[in-house]
């Protein structure tokens, strides 16, 4: 099956402002949620019912339940709920604003502004066709700042919207798209039609595609529609229907004010790379949930983005930037930046950092190919659970080949073999021989620690769960005062884990106590599992 080049939404309803009655009938038709959704036809045919009773769907159930699964899938787009691993579904917490009928409008024109590719849904399995790997983007955000431009004289029409915006795979594209659609507008009739046949040929996935223009238009330009309601609803621009969407031009500074305040205080969120669970909830917050520009609010007087470039890849190396000391930010961003640019910039983030994971580490860390850069970002986030980290400890003066120790308590401490493996890391035998017999009895005793756990930190898959107890076994051999058990976590694992207790505000006594609680001779391939173990 082709992957989508085009922008896509689910959309049973098109106006937003029935998104509370789409809801509130997913809750009656679930008992409150609590009956299972996942591969459950039956009910998705009775939300069909609720639908239906409520005056929001047609009167025409589905043999199969696809009209309510269609319903549903449009709730999980723009994460109101979500589907957890056991295939019930959970309201996040905007949805549980909506809910409760508090601040509806204001809370679906968050989710309105805040949509993206890819998120949750547009990555569950069960989504298809796929998403072209590379989209980043915003589409409501990029509409709206598309539309607010003198150059195009503060409109954009449905047919440039199908043809030029919704091929746009990136937030930064704008100025390209823009150029496209300029030379579309003077182009002659002809002309048009040869551009408009290029681009259908290019991005239609459809396999029953002709590949034609108007089949393209026919297709699409219900999205496009749907997108223009869409923008429509958070009245930062007006609706002509099957038209166009236009701005007053005497209200385009106010409009590029309040997208600026959603680009600093939303930033593009890429906590899909660690869980979709995790994606969802975070997606989810309600309007009252803080978050602000990792950056600040300063305003370099030129170079602002060029600047702020800067200061996101000296800092991707840091899972949370609102737990570094100011020290620490200073002694960072004075690495390339003046002492007087590091001190300003690293009060602005002490001041205004969200509590929140950095999303330029999550990018960095699970897509990082150096071997010891990946060892050092998993130290950083040990460091952030409250663990004292010590990289690439020495025992006897010998550089040994344990990556991390973790200590703890003033008294105890663990090891942590970090593995680089893109393909799968299996933990044979000789592994297991090596850390029982030579790792653990050597750092045993390390500054007077006593040794308690051992681990893997996984770059992707692993095997080999099952040698955890022979390790824990013949470490006995050596250290029989105590039971000393291990685990295996993979590297997305371990971000969900430090992303949820960021979010929580969970202390670092309490990270602490959580991380050993769930060392027990396990492996993790997903929070999730760490989540129900907890």
């Amino acid at each position: 099956m082709k992957e989508r080049k085009v922008w896509f939404i689910t959309r049973p309803e098109r106006d937003p402002k029935f998104h509370r009655e789409a809801l509130l009938a997913l809750i009656e038709a679930t008992d409150g949620l609590k009956i299972q959704w996942q591969k459950n036809r039956e009910a998705h045919i009775n939300y069909e019912k609720v639908l239906i009773a409520k005056g929001l769907k047609r009167n025409n159930i589905s043999n199969d339940g696809s009209g309510g699964r269609t319903w549903a899938a449009m709730l999980k787009t723009f994460a109101y709920v979500y589907t957890d691993d056991n295939g019930y579904l959970h309201l996040t917490k905007v949805g549980e604003k909506i809910r409760d009928g508090i601040k509806v409008k204001e809370n679906i024109i968050k989710q309105i502004l805040t949509l993206q590719i890819p998120n949750a849904y547009f990555l569950e399995p069960g989504f298809r066709p796929k998403f072209e790997s590379g989209f980043r983007i915003r589409p409501a955000r990029f509409l709206i700042k598309l539309t607010n431009q003198k150059e195009l004289d503060y409109y954009l029409t449905k047919e440039e919207i199908t043809f030029f915006a919704m091929t746009a795979k990136n937030d930064n594209e704008l100025p390209e798209i823009t150029k496209k659609i300029l030379h579309f507008r003077k182009a002659d009739d002809n002309e048009k039609q040869i551009i408009k046949q290029e681009i259908a040929e290019k991005y239609d996935h459809r396999e029953r595609s002709d590949k034609g223009a108007r089949d393209f238009e026919l297709a699409h330009g219900d999205v496009a529609h749907t997108f223009m309601l869409l923008c429509e609803y958070t009245e930062l621009v007006e609706y002509f229907r099957g038209e166009a969407l236009r701005i007053n031009p005497k209200k385009s500074k106010d409009v590029s004010k309040e997208i600026e305040y959603y680009d600093e205080r939303y930033p593009f969120n890429t906590r899909y790379l660690i869980s979709l669970q995790r994606m969802a909830q975070s997606n989810g917050l309600d309007v009252d949930s803080y978050k602000a520009s990792k950056y600040g609010k300063i305003k370099p007087a030129g170079n602002k983005l060029k600047t702020e470039n800067k200061i996101r890849q000296l800092l991707a190396n840091y899972p949370s930037l609102s737990e570094l000391t100011f020290s620490e930010l200073k002694s960072i961003l004075e690495k390339e930046l003046t002492s007087k640019e590091a001190e300003e910039y690293a009060h602005s983030i002490k001041e205004f950092a969200p509590k929140t994971l950095n999303s330029d580490f999550v990018e960095s860390y699970l897509n990082e190919y150096d071997n010891r850069a990946f060892e050092d970002k998993t130290g950083n986030i040990f460091r952030a659970l409250g663990f004292e980290v010590i990289m690439r400890p020495r025992v006897n003066s010998a550089e040994t080949e344990i990556e991390i120790l973790l200590t703890y308590n003033g008294k105890y401490c663990g090891i942590i073999d970090a593995k680089n493996y893109h393909t799968k890391f299996t933990l044979t035998a000789q592994l297991s021989s090596h850390m029982a017999s030579e790792y653990i009895p050597n750092y045993d005793g390390y500054q007077g620690k006593r040794l308690m756990f051992f681990g893997y930190v996984t770059a992707s898959d692993w095997g080999g769960e099952k040698n955890l107890k022979q390790i824990t076994a013949k470490a006995k051999k050596f250290i029989s005062d105590r039971e000393i058990k291990g685990i295996i976590i993979s590297a997305k694992a371990l971000l969900g884990f430090l992303d949820y207790c960021i979010e929580n505000n969970i202390p670092e006594e309490e990270r602490i106590k959580m991380f050993l609680k769930i060392i027990d001779n396990k492996a993790y391939s997903s929070f999730e599992e760490i989540l129900s173990y907890l």
